[in-house]
């Protein structure tokens, strides 16, 4: 009856999942009482960082939840995501561009470990968002499911990335690294398999790290995707006819100058009409590149 601390202190510590339910260990919990997730984040949402005395739910950035979950030296954010920054050079994705602020996470009624942000939250209609909440603190439910996870995965009513699989039946984690270590990772050990297979770190995009025999397809790729390479270079000449000009436009750009969606992440050289096209590392390919347009020759 001396309380938990007590317990600790004695050398009995008490597993906080026996009595405030936890979906990370099934079958925890006392009925009645608040889910694990919900008791901590709200406690702690009015709890001041010590260094700022700022309480943690009006924290906008990491720190506050790098205060208990693994942070700063253990970079538990450390994908791609991280790196985004805005005009500035400050950080423009954080564990609340997600997540939500604590009380979000804590709320009453909201499903720990299931009820999280998915990537068409922010990966839609051509466009990449920096949060995966509307203007309301709502995550955001859109209808493209162009890079959409699996509805009901792991459970009915939920949809999460680490349990989806995308192209050939492949689990989504295999092209774009796990779940906050997406690729390329800040972690030099994150990007190992990716470098391995395609030679630079990043999303796995070549097709000739599966196909032997790269196959030649318009929408039949990843998400959609035509096939990319010399391959698709000397194939492709007459498809914005066939398909129409706006299925280019969503990877590269409503004005077919390129877009983040379209952009190389290696220097390459492609053989066009003749003559050798270089391309730097970044650059956003576009119709204009190597025709006049879309529908140009």
């Amino acid at each position: 009856m001396d309380g938990l601390a007590h317990t600790a202190d004695i050398g009995t510590p008490i597993l906080c999942a026996t009595c405030h339910a936890s979906n990370a260990l099934p079958g925890t919990g006392i009925t009645g009482l608040t889910p694990l997730t919900t008791a901590l984040h709200t406690k702690h949402a009015n709890v001041k960082d010590p260094v700022n005395s700022l309480q943690l739910d009006s924290i906008d950035n990491r720190s506050a939840c790098y205060q208990c979950h693994p942070g700063s030296d253990t970079k538990c954010l450390r994908g791609a995501m991280s790196n985004v920054v805005d005009a500035g050079g400050n950080a423009a994705v954080s564990c609340q561009s997600c997540h939500g602020k604590m009380t979000d996470v804590g709320k009453p009624g909201r499903v720990g470990w299931l009820q999280q942000p998915n990537c068409q939250s922010c990966h839609h209609d051509g466009k990449r968002e920096t949060s995966a909440l509307d203007s309301v603190g709502i995550l955001r439910v859109v209808g493209d499911q162009r890079f959409a996870t699996n509805p009901n995965k792991p459970a009915t009513g939920f949809s999460l990335f680490r349990f989806s699989q995308g192209h050939g039946g492949l689990q989504c984690e295999a092209c774009h690294g796990a779940t906050h270590a997406e690729y390329p990772s800040v972690e030099a050990n994150d990007n190992v398999q990716s470098i391995a297979l395609q030679g630079y770190a990043g999303t796995v995009t070549e097709c000739k790290v599966c196909h032997a025999s790269v196959p030649n397809t318009t929408t039949g790729g990843p998400h959609g995707m035509h096939t990319i390479g010399d391959a698709w270079v000397s194939s492709h000449k007459d498809v914005a006819e066939r398909s129409g000009s706006q299925s280019c436009a969503y990877c590269h750009g409503a004005d077919f100058r390129g877009s983040g969606l379209s952009q190389i992440k290696v220097a390459k050289t492609f053989r066009v009409e003749g003559s050798n096209k270089a391309f730097a590392a970044g650059h956003k390919i576009g119709c204009y590149d190597c025709h006049n347009g879309p529908n140009g020759d």
